[in-house]
């Protein structure tokens, strides 16, 4: 008797992901992966150009569907926006990736952090994705079963130095994935993906960054979508609660030192901005 294509498990024909942060680097290379692994799709990012760009991309290499959305996911009305789109769209949607960012403010001491700049990355990092998986959970997956990828940061687990919002709402996403995990086990998986530093071009942004990551090298942006196809898929269907790594073993074994954060630009002051999608 002839068995199933162990690789089918990892398929995603037939379903439809949202995807945030779609119109650059993480979020543009998860979704051409999607798409070439079968699915069609929903891009949200606030950058037009860029995410019409990824789009027409994405349905000229794969011929898959592909509807897009201009916004800012931390905005109050944002998610009544996707979910509109969504509903237009498309019957269900299958698969959510939260993968839109905001740093707040970087190159700031803790304690000279302002509320509006906490404000900036909670709304984006933590308020964005609870909103949207409750909107995933109660209305666009419908009665069927669905899956939540989270793209977490080294910075949730290991504080960077100068970058308090920024790690601190990434630690608050790894603890939302797990409730949420919990609470809507079995229908709804929710895990996290934690990428290390990425680029389309795995350069890594500074020579000190290079040394301290094991692998010797930056990473490359679609480096990260294997772990995303994989988490998606019925590859991981006893997975939830969970978190992959990807990052050349950055975290854990070296984690952020002053001479790294003093040498890269992203750790720099950044002052109510720093928002990327």
């Amino acid at each position: 008797m002839n068995q199933p294509d162990v690789l089918d498990r990892f398929r995603l024909t037939g379903r439809t992901g949202l995807i945030t942060g779609a119109g650059r680097n993480i979020g543009a290379a998860i979704a051409q992966g999607y798409a070439e692994a079968g699915a069609d799709l929903l891009l949200v990012d606030r950058d037009k150009e860029a995410v019409d760009a990824v789009a027409e991309r994405v349905r000229r290499t794969t011929g898959r569907r592909v509807a897009v959305v201009y916004c800012d996911v931390g905005a109050a009305h944002a998610v009544d926006q996707i979910v509109a789109a969504a509903r237009e769209h498309f019957t269900t949607v299958d698969i959510l990736v939260n993968d839109a960012l905001a740093f707040g403010a970087t190159g700031t001491h803790s304690a000279d952090v302002t509320v509006e700049e906490w404000q900036a990355a909670l709304d984006v990092n933590v308020l964005a994705p609870a909103r949207l998986s409750a909107a995933f959970v109660r209305t666009l997956v419908g009665e069927g079963e669905g899956v939540i990828v989270n793209l977490l940061s080294g910075a949730g687990f290991a504080p960077v130095p100068l970058a308090a919002p920024y790690s601190v709402s990434k630690a608050a996403l790894w603890m939302l994935t797990r409730c949420f995990a919990r609470d809507c086990a079995p229908r709804i998986r929710v895990n996290g993906l934690c990428p290390g530093t990425m680029s389309p071009d795995g350069v890594a942004r500074t020579e000190e960054l290079r040394k301290a990551t094991p692998m010797g090298r930056g990473g490359r942006a679609d480096e990260a979508v294997g772990a995303a196809i994989y988490l998606a898929s019925a590859a991981s269907s006893y997975s939830t609660g969970d978190i992959v790594f990807v990052n050349g073993g950055f975290t854990h074994l070296t984690g952020y030192g002053d001479e790294i954060i003093s040498a890269d630009p992203v750790g720099r002051p950044r002052r109510r901005g720093g928002h990327r999608e």
